[in-house]
């Protein structure tokens, strides 16, 4: 897949025109995919595929620094790609292009860069300046720049619609269980292994620790049962990428042994022994065994967690909840 970002210079290397599904995508949910299948039936006509969404960035319509995301960027891109989807552009919003008329939108970009042959929406899709343009504004240029459009109504589960607004909501609250059926997928975390105080390996539980990132959303504090896959590593053909491991993942400050109130990311990988410093690593969270606690002592710590281990194996042996 090629993944368009960092700039508003679009320049696809095809002559085809193009399906492409516009939206914020956030969470790539079950929803979104509705959109997602419309471009993919396209693409195999002979459409180049593209997911066109957004690369926020200061501006005065959106607070930005307060804003918090189900996936960052490369994550994004990888659930895309295993969509089979041929393009996602993740265009900046700016101050200029929030100032963007709807029909300059849609001549300059939609039709201009993207050359659209299919438009493909939710029903409550906004776009342009004041976000005056809607589905009518699309299919009211459409004879004039040549697409069609097409228009996806909203995706409801046991009577409540999909949104990334409700999956966010549960993902605060620690819920994460109750996304799995929304996303598709369970909510994950992506990152590389780094150091760390080596505490788990002195009570003997060793932890991949990954670093939180600035605009990602993550649930609060505690200690939940989770998948593991080894996705990239330093060394080619050193790790099946389909391959998934069982643990334990801890967030929060641990405030045991933490005394600066640094937020953490810690998984202890069962079975598993094999150094993974450098290695990138995907880490699916299934359920919330426990909130965070702050224990009198290493024994107590190593006690609890090893309690939660056998929780969490539990959990995962339910096949039911890891769909």
């Amino acid at each position: 897949m090629i993944h368009i970002k960092d700039t508003k210079k679009i320049q696809l290397n095809s002559t085809e025109r193009t399906a492409v599904a516009l939206g914020k995508f956030d969470g790539i949910h079950q929803g979104h995919m509705l959109l997602i299948e419309q471009v993919l039936k396209r693409q195999k006509k002979g459409y180049m595929g593209v997911v066109f969404t957004f690369d926020m960035r200061e501006n005065h319509v959106f607070d930005v620094s307060n804003m918090k995301t189900i996936y960052t960027s490369d994550e994004k891109a990888q659930v895309v790609a295993d969509t089979g989807v041929d393009v996602l552009v993740e265009y900046p919003f700016d101050d200029e292009f929030a100032a963007t008329e709807p029909k300059a939108f849609i001549r300059d970009i939609l039709v201009g860069m993207m050359r659209a042959g299919y438009v493909v929406v939710g029903s409550d899709y906004r776009f342009g300046r004041d976000r005056k343009g809607d589905v009518d504004t699309l299919r009211s240029y459409a004879n004039e720049y040549g697409y069609k459009v097409i228009v996806i109504d909203k995706l409801e589960q046991d009577d409540e619609v999909v949104s990334s607004t409700v999956i966010r909501k549960n993902i605060s609250e620690g819920d994460v269980r109750s996304v799995i059926p929304m996303l598709g997928r369970p909510y994950s975390m992506t990152g590389e292994v780094v150091s760390g105080k080596q505490l788990g390996r002195t009570i003997g539980i060793p932890t991949a620790n990954m670093l939180p990132e600035e605009r990602k959303l993550y649930p609060p504090a505690g200690v939940y049962a989770s998948r593991i896959r080894i996705i990239r590593g330093k060394h080619t053909g050193y790790e099946d990428p389909f391959r998934v491991y069982m643990g334990i993942t801890n967030i929060g400050d641990n405030p045991t042994v933490n005394d600066k109130g640094n937020i953490t990311i810690e998984t202890n990988i069962f079975d598993f022994d094999r150094n993974i410093y450098g290695q990138v690593i995907k880490v699916e969270l299934i359920e919330q065994i426990r909130g965070e606690k702050k224990f009198g002592s290493l024994d107590e710590l190593k006690a609890q967690m090893t309690n939660d281990i056998e929780n969490s194996k539990r959990i995962l042996g339910n096949k039911v909840l890891v769909k």
